[in-house]
């Protein structure tokens, strides 16, 4: 029997959220994202780092030297959002921005020691709250959402797996 915060196809949760849930995969998809970057800014909050500042640094530490619009891209972010995540970040000295010597219209990314300094602590946390997320849950079962989550993108993006 559904008890009355949820019914059999809504899934159980927060009553606020379940309340009024779409069990759609979109309307899941959002909310466990919205869970996990809430999460994530707990962990970063020590550290004076924002979720969009981290997903700047994990970029540049994968590699540095990228441009601004390379970096949206890998973020799959608008150019323009990225204009104060940026601008933050120089202000804490954790990344410089350099005029590329090929071609002085683009700025090239690079990390600052600082920002170096940040990966091991930073992705600790990501990998705190990547165990919270998975706590209970089979590897096995880690792996199929991970390969799932992969073929959802691929597909909305018009991309197809391999």
């Amino acid at each position: 029997m559904a008890s009355p915060n949820h019914s059999p196809t809504t899934p159980p949760g927060p009553r606020s959220a379940s309340a009024t849930a779409d069990p759609s995969l979109g309307y899941l998809i959002r909310y466990a994202h919205r869970a996990f970057v809430k999460a994530l800014a707990q962990e970063l909050e020590p550290h004076g780092i924002s979720t969009a500042e981290w997903s700047a640094l994990r970029v540049l530490w994968m590699q540095e030297g990228v441009t601004q619009v390379e970096l949206a891209e890998r973020m799959r972010v608008e150019k323009a959002s990225l204009t104060g995540v940026l601008s933050g970040l120089e202000a804490k000295r954790l990344i410089l921005r350099a005029r590329n010597l090929d071609d002085r219209r683009k700025i090239n990314l690079r990390l600052t020691p600082a920002g170096r300094g940040l990966e091991a602590r930073l992705m600790a946390c990501a990998h705190a709250i990547n165990e919270k997320a998975t706590q209970g849950l089979p590897p096995t079962q880690v792996g199929e959402v991970r390969a799932l989550l992969n073929a959802f993108i691929a597909n909305l993006e018009g991309v197809r797996a391999r």
